[in-house]
């Protein structure tokens, strides 16, 4: 395997959008996260682009101020007295207009167009803006409005819009199985799960869809604020899931009926979440303290739903991926066979795939690498493949730790 063997294949690979055939397995591994992060590249290039374009004519404006600065003293004087010219700001202070040449003045107006790039532009939802923090595992609820194939953007109640990327690693399903991404379309509710690459964007490893009636309707919610001290019979619903890369931090959105909070998890108390519920985003939880935890971490109760309502903002018919809990009986190569109470269910490992490993002593080089997570206990989260045999195509593996007898 050498550079330009992998440079030939990243680029037959970027322009078809698809893992090259021809690809060994270790080349394969090599290129694929690479091709998972184009997408997300493009959507933040696009971004880059029209935040500048929103930031020209603010510094235009002061470029204009600049030049009018620099101008000879009769022309200056013929332009104060149409407008007078105001005592510089932050920016002639901290650059020295007042000495410094016309030619430089291109250099100036480079600075102050990536200063109000940042200044300018700021997040316009400070706290919910925080839900997404960029390398997180997250998963969110939310109807498709427009899409062109690789990149899907999403209605979110609790976010707004969402830039999806769509690439050859992403696992799209309904309750048939899987479909592909090329399907979606707008009207579509959805549960997407991934990495956040930006302030509104995810690189997708996987999305189920639910049946669109034409009816789905996205509720706009209040800004959600971060909470910090503890609250007495707290109870909402989860409407966005954030993991940490390292497994240390966890957080989730919670929506009631009068606000959205942000809630700092106890990472063992979200393992234990993930666990035992079937579906994590629509879940009805109660917010709980323990005298071990940090200030302003808490861990999740999970709620009695018999008889519950929908989650706001989405259809009856909410999108949700394949749960499924039991032992790791064998591994052939990307599977794992896990022993349920329903039968033995395959599960494919992805290069997306996030795993948790909890208090198992596990690491990823060992699920990853070896036969060392046989005879462990796993709930899975993902998308159902039935036409290949009730698989499930991996987006969420939490390890819980030794089961009972691994013999099939």
């Amino acid at each position: 395997m050498t550079p330009d063997r992998i440079d030939d294949l990243l680029q037959r690979a970027l322009a078809s959008g698809r893992l090259p055939d021809d690809a060994t397995e270790a080349e394969r591994a090599e290129i694929a996260p690479l091709l998972a992060a184009s997408g997300a590249l493009k959507l933040n290039s696009a971004r880059v682009a029209a935040e500048a374009n929103a930031a020209m004519p603010t510094a235009r404006a002061r470029f204009q101020r600049h030049l009018q600065a620099q101008a000879p003293v009769p022309v200056r004087q013929a332009v104060q007295a149409v407008a007078p010219v105001p005592r510089p700001g932050m920016f002639g202070r901290l650059l020295g207009v007042r000495t410094m040449a016309l030619g430089s003045s291109v250099a100036v107006m480079a600075i102050i167009a990536i200063v109000a790039l940042v200044v300018l532009q700021p997040f316009s939802n400070v706290e919910t803006a925080s839900a997404l923090t960029v390398d997180d595992y997250v998963q969110v609820e939310g109807v498709v409005s427009t899409t062109d194939g690789a990149t899907v953007t999403v209605q979110s109640s609790t976010l707004g819009n969402l830039d999806i990327a769509i690439s050859d690693l992403t696992s799209v399903s309904n309750d048939q199985g899987t479909v592909e991404a090329a399907s979606l379309k707008a009207g579509d509710p959805v549960l997407i799960s991934g990495i956040v690459t930006a302030k509104r964007a995810i690189a997708a490893s996987n999305v189920a869809v639910a049946q669109n009636t034409g009816t789905t309707t996205v509720e706009s919610r209040p800004k959600a604020a971060l909470l910090k001290a503890f609250r007495q019979g707290l109870e909402g619903k989860v409407t966005v899931l954030a993991l940490s890369p390292d497994g240390a931090r966890a957080r989730v959105l919670l929506v009631t009926k009068n606000e959205s909070l942000l809630v700092d998890v106890d990472p063992k108390s979200m393992d234990q979440f993930l666990a035992q519920t079937p579906r994590t985003i629509g879940a009805q939880v109660r917010v709980v303290e323990a005298p071990d935890l940090p200030k302003g971490v808490f861990r999740l109760q999970l709620v009695d739903q018999t008889g519950g309502t929908t989650t706001p903002g989405t259809s009856s018919a909410a999108p949700q991926f394949q749960n499924i809990r039991g032992v790791v009986v064998s591994r052939r190569a990307d599977i794992l066979m896990v022993r349920t109470d329903r039968g033995t269910v395959p599960v494919v490992l992805k290069l997306t795939t996030s795993i948790r490993f909890g208090s198992s002593g596990l690491t990823a080089q060992d699920i990853r690498a070896g036969e060392s997570v046989v005879g462990y206990e796993v709930a899975v989260s993902g998308n159902l493949d039935a036409a290949s045999g009730r698989r499930v195509i991996a987006t969420l593996i939490v390890v819980i730790g030794k089961g009972a007898s691994a013999t099939p």
